[in-house]
């Protein structure tokens, strides 16, 4: 079966955000059960979002344009700057806030989220995997150029590590020119985001800004890019065998996790108040 484009999104834009997964369909993309592009243009001061909370998924941050100075409850902080890739898996539960520095007034910057597999990782303890700019490993070829953000491409595997088999990638495509890509057994759920140009696959056009959900295969992907090329982020991914229970900030496998994760949220929700008031 070829790969091929099933359904086209064009998300839900509030404010400098652009969503592409909601409630209605967070199962669709299993493991993948968010991606939101944060984009603006003359931005003054920072933007962020401040302390919030999450539980049983895992957060991937991907900032193109922009640094962001993350935090959280459990005493990480640290600066990401553009074009590294940050993932963290909350675990049973944390509090963290992002901070969005941009550069000129400019942002562009990508949230991606996964489940985490309910044996071992979905109530465990927070952690986190960092690869910086510089060492983000990048694939030339003479047509395209592709960034490893997460798994590999042409055998060449990124350093960051994650519970999820997934492959996440960033491609810049010449005009008129082809991409192929050798799909990971069993990364069976996936999608393209077109960030400029156009691409088509499988005789499906996807224009700039837009998701294509691909059919469910993991058959290689062979797309090319249009007059003027593509840039594109590609997510692929193995799904897990557990229920998905979205409460929108904590995704778990039962009820009775979302219960837990929700409370030790509101617990150190509390326990941050009382040490802001304490200062």
């Amino acid at each position: 079966m070829n790969r091929s484009i099933i359904e086209t999104r064009t998300g839900y834009q509030h404010g400098p955000v652009t969503s592409f997964i909601n409630q209605s369909n967070v199962k669709q993309l299993n493991p993948f059960v968010l991606w939101d592009h944060f984009q603006t243009e003359a931005l003054t001061g920072t933007a962020g979002f401040g302390f919030h909370g999450h539980s049983g998924v895992a957060t991937i941050s991907y900032p193109k344009v922009g640094d962001i100075v993350h935090e959280d409850t459990d005493g990480n902080k640290g600066e990401l700057k553009a074009g590294g890739v940050q993932l963290m898996a909350s675990g049973a539960g944390v509090l963290h806030k992002e901070t969005v520095y941009p550069d000129n007034g400019v942002t562009d910057a990508f949230q991606l989220w996964t489940l985490l597999p309910m044996k071992d990782d979905e109530m465990g303890s927070v952690t986190y995997s960092m690869v910086k700019k510089d060492d983000v490993q990048v694939v030339i070829a003479s047509e395209s150029q592709t960034k490893v953000l997460i798994g590999q491409h042409a055998g060449v595997t990124s350093s960051a590590t994650h519970s999820v088999a997934i492959t996440y990638l960033e491609v810049s495509i010449k005009p008129n020119r082809k991409w192929h890509h050798t799909v990971a057994k069993g990364q069976t759920t996936g999608f393209l985001y077109v960030h400029s140009g156009e691409i088509k696959l499988n005789n499906v056009l996807l224009k700039t800004k837009h998701q294509g959900v691909l059919n469910e295969s993991d058959e290689d992907i062979n797309l090319t890019a249009g007059d003027f090329g593509a840039t594109i982020m590609v997510a692929l991914g193995e799904p897990l065998s557990q229920p998905i229970i979205s409460s929108g900030p904590s995704i778990h496998s039962s009820i009775e996790r979302l219960n837990i994760g929700t409370r030790n949220i509101n617990r150190l929700t509390q326990t941050l108040k009382t040490k802001q008031n304490e200062n």
